[in-house]
């Protein structure tokens, strides 16, 4: 099933962090705001009302589980539109224990923000004091291990950086033979999108990436434990779009628009990432307004017209032209392309894309690509 149909409505719920981690691409000087509960039940009504609700994901530019008041307020009117929806989190693990027993007992995923190994990881990911924050994601994984009812899955979302890139496989085996984790999502670091002066993102080298990856996905598989990469996220199936943004699904953002993507985390002053702002929401009269223009470019980002390399390459149908967020941020352009990501891609669907469809036949990965 290709990723644009793995439809999950997004709310970006606060821009409050308890992390600082020096690669971050979001904005760490922006004013402390929250989602508006109004414009979250507004648009939970509306995809109600079109059917079309059916899997919500927490997530923000700061670190969600700071706003559990919200997050439970949202959660409880989407159970009350669809008691069928799946909910999701991806957060930074470092909540208390309180958090953590309701997000496991409520939630279906939670996906937590490791950057592989230990040490590895608390390179980048520091506190807001400075102190490390391994020590109590662990902790939380050990917490939901024991838990014998719990109801979510755990995952890793991982980042990939030059000081990671060489411990994929050794992390599988960490985190599946310590904590029982059998879901990996694995994401290069990407280019800063805010305050780039004072970030520390250093870019990965994609084959070295494709490579490695290679390595810890042959022996995850062999293990049994789900390892996949936004690279793969389209290996399941052919597609014409590349992601949720070309549809568009939506991210509520702090400041009362609808974005196409995680990226765009607001609507005011979005700068280079403005394509991406597709609607407002009107609290006055509880309305939510589209930009018809936005939308018909969103939705014009197909295969078809991508640049024509895109058309004859072997991949091409499983990749639809690479992130769109990811190309406007870095190549300035929503058509343009980023050329090391389509080597790298080649080259992991040459060795790796024939397994896909054995293992999953026409259902698809059983896990989203948060």
């Amino acid at each position: 099933m290709p990723r644009c149909d793995k439809k999950t409505i997004t709310f970006l719920l606060t821009t409050r962090c308890n992390l600082n981690c020096t690669y971050c691409y979001g904005n760490r000087k922006t004013d402390y705001k929250t989602l508006d509960f109004g414009f979250a039940k507004r648009l939970l009504c509306d995809y109600a009302e079109m059917d079309e609700l059916s899997r919500i994901r927490f997530s923000a530019d700061g670190e969600p589980t700071t706003e559990m008041e919200i997050l439970k307020k949202i959660f409880n009117e989407a159970k009350r539109l669809n008691s069928n929806v799946l909910a999701e989190v991806i957060t930074n693990g470092t909540f208390n224990e309180d958090t953590a027993k309701w997000l496991a007992e409520n939630l279906d995923y939670i996906y937590i923000s490791a950057d592989l190994l230990p040490e590895s990881h608390n390179k980048y990911r520091l506190t807001i004091t400075g102190t490390p924050s391994s020590p109590p994601i662990l902790k939380n994984l050990e917490f939901f291990q024991k838990m014998s009812d719990k109801r979510a899955k755990i995952g890793i979302r991982a980042t990939i950086t030059n000081n990671n890139i060489e411990q994929q496989k050794e992390a599988v085996d960490f985190y599946y033979d310590n904590y029982g984790v059998n879901i990996f999502w694995v994401t290069p670091v990407i280019s800063p999108i805010y305050d780039t002066a004072e970030k520390n993102c250093e870019p990965v080298d994609m084959m070295q990436f494709a490579q490695t990856f290679i390595e810890a996905h042959t022996h995850a598989w062999q293990r049994g434990i789900f390892y996949e990469s936004n690279l793969t996220a389209n290996f399941d199936g052919e597609t014409y779009k590349s992601c949720c943004a070309c549809v568009p699904v939506p991210y509520l953002t702090v400041d009362g628009y609808l974005s196409a993507c995680k990226l765009a985390a607001y609507g005011k002053n979005a700068g280079k990432m403005d394509s991406m702002i597709y609607a407002q929401y009107d609290s006055e009269n509880d309305k939510i307004v589209y930009d018809a223009e936005k939308l018909k470019v969103l939705r014009s980002r197909t295969l078809q017209n991508m640049p024509t390399q895109c058309g004859i390459c072997a991949v091409g149908k499983h990749c639809a032209g690479y992130c769109p967020g990811e190309t406007l941020n870095e190549n300035g352009g929503f058509f343009r392309i980023k050329t090391n990501v389509c080597k790298a891609l080649r080259y992991l669907y040459g060795e790796i894309g024939h397994l896909y469809a054995e293992k999953y036949g026409t259902g698809g990965f059983p896990y989203n690509c948060p």
